[in-house]
């Protein structure tokens, strides 16, 4: 046999075969290649929605009848039409969005206790001016006006730093003279004087206070200021 027949073949099958050993080798099934997203890709953590630090700082969740709240950096547009009922928490002044331990949170309207008006007494009285020399009237009318008691059921003490009180029944119209101080059930009395004052420098303090019968506790208390307009006259200047 020709020995060059033999080795042509040799020859093609080692070329052959160097040239597969320099091929590349494609990368594993599993290998995951490593990619480099651009900066406008790249995501943020959003911030807590109920993070807060002041009351100012929540708002209602929902844009109609709201049932929780969230802060105002993550409240969207309201455009919806609200039906007019009151449902939730929140609707009608039930409740209001504030800041509980760094979260907003409702909290439900609740009246504080300076808000709950208490027992209170007030007066009003008149002529605003008054004088021994007019007919119209024997004195300064002075009203009692309770709030959360019943005058009628409690006892009403009158104090003056000057003068005397005097009672004017409606039904024969005298004048009887109960003096200085007085305590009665809420009846209207009239202030009075028949004598020049020591002083018209110093107002005329008129104290009125109510107290429970049954506990002695003080229902009101309030007073009333008349200042002099000369020797024999007075005006009412703040009845409270």
């Amino acid at each position: 046999m020709n020995k060059s027949l033999i080795v042509f073949p040799v020859l093609c099958i080692v070329v052959i075969l160097l040239a597969g050993c320099t091929a590349s080798t494609p990368p594993p099934l599993n290998e995951t290649l490593s990619t480099t997203l651009p900066s406008s890709a790249a995501t943020t953590v959003p911030v807590d929605n109920q993070t807060c630090t002041t009351d100012d700082d929540c708002v209602p969740a929902q844009c109609c009848h709201p049932t929780s709240c969230i802060n105002r950096a993550s409240k969207g547009v309201c455009n919806l039409l609200c039906t007019q009922n009151c449902q939730g928490p929140l609707d009608c002044g039930a409740g209001s969005c504030g800041c509980v331990n760094g979260r907003c949170s409702v909290a439900p309207a609740a009246t504080s206790l300076s808000e709950i008006p208490g027992p209170s007494l007030q007066l009003s009285a008149s002529p605003q001016r008054f004088s021994p020399l007019m007919s119209s009237t024997v004195g300064v009318g002075i009203t009692v006006n309770a709030t959360g008691f019943d005058p009628a059921k409690s006892l009403v003490t009158w104090n003056a730093t000057f003068g005397k009180f005097l009672s004017w029944g409606p039904v024969d119209f005298t004048v009887t003279n109960r003096g200085n101080p007085v305590t009665n059930h809420g009846e209207k009395l009239y202030w009075s004087f028949y004598e020049k004052p020591p002083s018209t420098l110093d107002p005329v303090i008129i104290t009125v206070t109510a107290t429970d019968p049954a506990t002695g506790r003080v229902l009101g208390n309030t007073s009333v200021t008349l200042v002099w307009d000369g020797d024999f006259a007075v005006m009412v200047k703040n009845p409270v």
